[in-house]
C-alpha cells in the first residue's frame, strides 16, 4: 500500500510488504546449520560429561578425606578456596552453561519443525515480485539475493490454514490462477499501487469441497456403469479391485477422513459392487 510504495528499495519495501501480507512472511530454515550447531553443542556435552566423571572418580579415589568428601558433602564439593580450574564442581559449571544453551537450541528446533513451507503461489508471487521494476526491482545485491529463488529450505510464519487438507492444497494455486483470470481480475486489484490482487482461503476451500464431492459421487456410478458393460466375470472382480482402490484413494486425498473411517467406507463400497456383480449378468 501507500507505506509500502513509500518505503525506499531494498529491504526497507520488502519488509513493508511482508508486514502488511503476512502470508509472504518467508524466510530460511536453515536447518542444516541448525543441525550443524546441535551436534557441536552436544559434542562439547560429551566432552564435558567424560570430564565431570573423571574428576568425580578421582575426587571419590583421593587420599584427602576432604576431597572425598566432594561426591557427598555440597560444602566441600561448593567450595572455591581449594579450587583448580580442572575440578568436579568447575566442570560442572561449564556443563550447566552448556545444558542451557543446547536445551534452547533443541526447543527452537522443535519449534521450527512446526513451521509449515510456504504455498507455491505465495512464493512464486514474492520471487515476481523482487523482479519487477516497479516494485523490489532486484533491489537486493548481498549473497541473499537468491533466497527466495533457489526455494529450498524456507518456512512461512503465519500457520497455514489447509496443511492438514492435502487435496485442497494441491487445488490452492490452479484454482487461484483460474479464479483471478475468469473473474478476479475483473473486480480489480486489493492494493491498486501495489498492483496486488489478494483472495480469501474460502474461495479455494469451497471450490475444492465442491471438486471433492463430486469425484466421491461420481466413482460409485462409474463403476457400476463400467462393471454393467463388461461381459467377462474375471474382468469384472479386476474391475472391482481396482475401483475400490480408487475409492480408497478418492476417500483419502479428498477428505480427512482417520483410516478406520476409510476402510469401513471402502469395504462397504466394495460389497455393493460385489453385491451388483453377482445379481446381474449379460
Amino acid at each position: 500500500m501507500l507505506e509500502m510504495e513509500m518505503s525506499p528499495e531494498g529491504y526497507p519495501r520488502l519488509a513493508a510488504l511482508q508486514g502488511t501480507y503476512p502470508q509472504l512472511g518467508i524466510y530460511r530454515r536453515f536447518a542444516i546449520l541448525n543441525a550443524r550447531n546441535l551436534l557441536y553443542l552436544q559434542a562439547e556435552l560429551v566432552d564435558l560429561e567424560s570430564s565431570l566423571n573423571e574428576y568425580t572418580k578421582e575426587d571419590g579415589e583421593s587420599e584427602d578425606s576432604r576431597i572425598r568428601l566432594h561426591n557427598k558433602n555440597w560444602f566441600y564439593l561448593g567450595r572455591k578456596n581449594d579450587g583448580v580450574l580442572g575440578s568436579q564442581w568447575h566442570t560442572m559449571i561449564r556443563l550447566r552453561k552448556k545444558l542451557k544453551q543446547y536445551n534452547q537450541c533443541l526447543f527452537q528446533q522443535r519449534q521450527l519443525a512446526t513451521f509449515d513451507q510456504p504455498e507455491a503461489g505465495n512464493l512464486e508471487f514474492i520471487n515476481e515480485w523482487l523482479a519487477d521494476s516497479r516494485q523490489g526491482n532486484y533491489a537486493l545485491e548481498g549473497l541473499d539475493r537468491n533466497v527466495w529463488k533457489d526455494g529450498k529450505d524456507l518456512l512461512v510464519v503465519p500457520p497455514d490454514t489447509l496443511v492438514g487438507d492435502s487435496f485442497t492444497r494441491i487445488l490452492r494455486k490452479p484454482l487461484t490462477t483460474l479464479y483471478h483470470k475468469v473473474w478476479g481480475r475483473r473486480r480489480g486489484r486489493t492494493d491498486v499501487e501495489g498492483g496486488i490482487c489478494v483472495y480469501r482461503e474460502k474461495i479455494v476451500i469451497r471450490s475444492a469441497d465442491m471438486i471433492g464431492t463430486a469425484v466421491a459421487s461420481l466413482l460409485p456410478v462409474l463403476a457400476v456403469v463400467a462393471l454393467y458393460c463388461v461381459r467377462e466375470m474375471l474382468t469384472r472382480l479386476g474391475m472391482v479391485a481396482l475401483f475400490t482402490v480408487l475409492f480408497s484413494m478418492a476417500l483419502v486425498v479428498t477428505t480427512s477422513a482417520k483410516r478406520m473411517e476409510v476402510f469401513a467406507a471402502t469395504a462397504a463400497f466394495a460389497s455393493v459392487q460385489v453385491v451388483f456383480v453377482g445379481s446381474t449378468t449379460i
